[in-house]
């Protein structure tokens, strides 16, 4: 019982880091929504967003006939700027506390 007293309270201070980076970020944002694709790939391009108890994921599947370049934009740093060939996708996990507020396309 005092193992998971312990492996408790390192998780209790895990998030509480997560919270303080979280809040520090969020001081200066603004609070944008989230793009769309862009109208040549609107019908070709998936974008979808899950978030779990310690990190998130944005995954984007290109199933148009050319290249496409996007990163996540979120609270505080966005991504690198990522490409996708035709008929493959990429994905991008990062911690909670950097908040998802979509897409930014053409980023090449």
């Amino acid at each position: 019982m005092t193992h998971r007293r312990i492996r408790n309270g390192a998780l209790a201070l895990s998030a509480a880091g997560l919270l303080t980076v979280a809040a520090a970020g969020q001081a200066g944002a603004s609070a944008a929504a989230p793009t769309s694709a862009p109208a040549r790939a609107a019908n070709c391009v998936h974008v979808s967003h899950s978030s779990g108890y310690v990190t998130q994921t944005v995954k984007v599947t290109n199933n148009c006939a050319s290249t496409v370049s996007f990163s996540v934009r979120r609270v505080g740093p966005d991504s690198p700027c990522f490409i996708v060939g035709p008929n493959r996708w990429r994905s991008y996990k990062w911690g909670n506390g950097l908040n998802y507020q979509g897409i930014r396309w053409n980023c090449s």
